[in-house]
Parts: structure tokens; C-alpha cells; sequence
């Protein structure tokens, strides 16, 4: 039975692997979604006193915390500028699939789909085997520079992405704070106003208004 197009693709996904987390498609796409969330911190940050305010007053924690953010989108479109500059962006997935696809999970390119697709372990056996066949083909130096360049990139990639991941948890740390303070001031004003539509209910209330009184930073009292 002759097979169908789709088919013979779906066979040959294997001649176009990538690693699944680190091709080039990839690291492209969270290159620039991280590029997008740094740029996306100045909503959040607002004004210069209200990020003091996160960092207790420290301007110059405050500062290089800003910086981070601006820095770390400078690297991303540094790093997606240079990775535009590979003449075959399949020679890129070639040197990384080669050297530790068998250490990774890879996927494979399906031509008729257009798009990227788990692979299975013999298939991946095929993947790496391919890759490292067109490798073979370049010159000595060719090779010593196309392997450089791609663990080059790999490694300023994984540098980026922890850099942002350690950005990210402050952000986020900062981000249920304030969501934690604005709780807090909500459930005062509640209790202020039940305090005084009821004040014979006071003298019970007023213990719970000095507990949540207690949760608040000292610097939202210096304000």
C-alpha cells in the first residue's frame, strides 16, 4: 500500500530534530517571551516610591533591582540577534542534537504538519545518528566553529534564563507582599467601618482591629 504524504513526512521527522527545551525555535520563543515580561515590570513597579517602598527605603537595592530587568531584556535581544545571524538554523539544532541529544529529550520536525513532535527512543537513536552524519560533513574548521558557537549560545541561553528565573521569584515575592498588604488594609477598613455602624461591638472588635494592625510593615505607619 503506497503511503500517503503525510505519512512519509510523519516517518521522516527524525532528519530534523531539535532538543526539545534548547533548539533553536525554542530558545527564540522564550527569548522573546522573556524579553516581553521584562519590559512588562515597569507596570508593575510603577514609580520610583513605590519601589522603594518594596525595598524598605533602599534606593540602592531598588535600583539595581530596576536595572536588572532592563539589562536582562538588553541581553535577550542581543542574544535573539545573534542567533538570527546563523546561516542555517538547522546546523544549530544539528551541533546541539549531536553533541547531547542523547541526553535530552528531542523532537522532530514534521513537514507536512509544519510544526515540532515528541519522537520516540528509536526514533531519537535515528535523530541523533543523522545529525551527527551532517556534521561529519564540514571541514575541521567549520565543525570546531559551529560547535563553538552553539555551546556558546547554549550556555549564555541557561545563564539568561537563571538570571530571570532569580528576578522572577523577587518579583514575585514583591508582587504577594503588596497583594498581602492590600488584604490586610481592606479587612482594616471593614472592621473601622462594622466599628462604627456597631460601636457597642467595639470592645471585641478591637481586638481583632489591633491584631491586623500588627501584620503591617512598620513603613506603612512612617507614611
Amino acid at each position: 500500500m503506497e503511503m500517503t504524504k503525510a505519512e512519509r513526512t510523519r516517518a521522516l521527522r527524525y532528519k530534523r530534530p531539535a532538543l526539545a527545551t534548547m533548539g533553536w525555535e525554542a530558545i527564540m520563543h522564550e527569548l522573546e517571551e522573556i524579553q516581553e515580561a521584562c519590559d512588562d515590570v515597569a507596570y508593575f513597579i510603577g514609580d520610583e516610591d513605590e519601589l522603594l517602598d518594596a525595598f524598605d527605603g533602599d534606593a540602592d537595592e531598588a535600583w539595581e533591582f530596576r536595572m536588572g530587568f532592563s539589562k536582562l531584556s538588553a541581553k535577550c535581544n542581543q542574544l535573539g540577534e545573534a542567533m538570527y545571524e546563523w546561516n542555517d538554523r538547522d546546523d544549530f539544532d544539528d551541533c546541539t542534537v549531536a553533541l547531547v541529544g542523547n541526553r535530552y529529550d528531542l523532537v522532530g520536525y514534521d513537514g507536512y504538519e509544519e510544526d515540532y513532535y515528541s519522537l520516540c527512543r528509536y526514533e531519537e537513536e535515528l535523530a541523533v545518528s543523522e545529525a551527527g552524519k551532517r556534521l561529519m560533513r564540514q571541514t575541521k574548521a567549520e565543525m570546531i566553529a559551529s560547535i563553538g558557537q552553539a555551546l556558546g549560545t547554549m550556555m549564555a541561553f541557561l545563564d539568561l534564563r537563571q538570571s530571570y528565573d532569580y528576578l522572577k521569584a523577587t518579583m514575585d515575592i514583591l508582587r504577594d507582599e503588596n497583594h498581602s498588604i492590600l488584604q490586610t488594609v481592606k479587612q482594616i477598613e471593614d472592621a473601622y467601618d462594622k466599628a462604627q455602624e456597631h460601636p457597642e461591638s467595639w470592645s471585641h472588635d478591637s481586638r481583632y482591629f489591633d491584631q491586623l494592625t500588627e501584620t503591617l510593615p512598620p513603613r506603612m505607619w512612617v507614611e
